[in-house]
């Protein structure tokens, strides 16, 4: 096993070639980047990505803190040499705490000449997103503050790919002007069971699915394994068409057909209604033949983290839930086919594994 995993990883991929959304091939940088608490391996790989950008920064993150984060000294930095810096947070109309925090940040930017805005509040942003140059692309399960950074379970991924950079930043940009319900998401053609690596950038909205049409695809063409560490997971008994019973049907199916499936959820400790949601899945999983087991009450596994087969991820902002697979705003990407990428990953998927606690002896 990947003994720096223990700590943190960032480990650059480099790709001659990948068969980007609309299928055209170009150099690819794919880094995988792993954070455990106490470890900066988010700031240590995005700090410099920042701090090279030369035309655009654009981030769009779900909630993030005015203390606590060094990464706006490294923003703050690139506007002032002529860097054009765009930030949009979400304005939440059912969590009131998040708004406050992000309207401190967007005061704290905007009186230094950033341009911060708050998104339509009947619209929940959950992505976690950093675009560099429309050409670099961070993205996972990291927001903005001291506890994403220092205390929780969080994966990543940095991609540098020209193709991969404009579909986000196409995207970004109908955020930003309001006119992605209008618009909508159109990625192109792209059959991720092919041969070959394959980078699937998996921007959402709501309506749109595309994490969950993908994660499905794969989950059923599975041959050997399936890891996931996820920090929220729901079954809705009296929705049977929902996506997130789609997912955990497919989950069971693969069981079934004798693949190593193992999942890995957790706690929430600190928030009740997902703590129960969890629970239950957890234990409705466990007696449908899945082996399952959750982090300890005072961790955070944040991770959003599929492997399949030891060589294709998905990672990125979302839960297995209602809002975050079909309403919110969410950021994902798929690593299909890569086994240098999906290396460090099942590593990690690994070592929570082996600190997490069984449902029963």
């Amino acid at each position: 096993m990947f003994g720096s995993v223990q700590r943190a990883m960032a480990i650059g991929v480099l790709l001659s070639a990948f068969l980007a959304v609309c299928g055209l091939a170009a150099p690819c940088l794919v880094t995988p980047v792993i954070d455990r608490p106490g470890s900066d391996a988010y700031c240590d790989a995005v700090a410099p990505l920042i701090e090279r950008a030369e035309t655009t920064i654009d981030l769009l993150l779900s909630t993030a803190d005015v203390t606590g984060v060094p990464l706006w000294e490294g923003i703050l930095a690139a506007a002032e040499r002529g860097v054009i810096v765009r930030v949009l947070l979400d304005a939440s109309d059912w969590a009131p705490e998040i708004t406050r925090g992000n309207e401190e940040v967007v005061e704290y930017l905007s009186e230094r000449g950033i341009d911060c805005r708050l998104d339509d509040p009947a619209v929940t942003t959950h992505a976690k997103l950093l675009i560099v140059d429309r050409a670099v692309v961070a993205l996972g399960s990291t927001n903005w503050n001291r506890y994403a950074f220092g205390t929780h379970e969080q994966t990543n991924v940095v991609v540098e790919a020209s193709e991969v950079g404009r579909v986000f930043g196409e995207y970004f940009d109908r955020l930003w002007e309001a006119r992605l319900a209008e618009e909508g998401i159109e990625l192109g053609t792209f059959d991720p069971v092919s041969d070959g690596a394959t980078i699937v950038p998996l921007p959402d909205g709501p309506g749109t699915a595309l994490y969950a049409s993908l994660v499905l695809e794969l989950l059923r063409g599975a041959r050997r394994s399936v890891h996931v560490a996820m920090y929220r997971v729901s079954i809705y008994p009296s929705y049977p068409d929902s996506l997130a019973n789609e997912l955990v049907d497919a989950l069971i199916s693969a069981a079934g057909r004798g693949l190593d499936v193992r999942v890995l959820i957790d706690d929430c400790s600190t928030y009740a209604e997902s703590a129960d949601a969890n629970l239950a899945s957890a234990i409705t999983l466990h007696q449908r033949g899945i082996e399952v087991r959750l982090d300890a009450p005072e961790e955070t596994t944040h991770a959003k983290l599929i492997v399949i087969d030891g060589e294709s991820v998905v990672l990125g902002s979302t839960n297995w839930n209602y809002y975050s697979l079909e309403r919110n705003v969410e950021v994902n990407v798929g690593l299909l086919r890569i086994p240098a990428v999906a290396a460090p990953f099942e590593a990690y998927f690994e070592i929570l594994w082996e600190s997490g606690r069984p449902l029963a002896p």
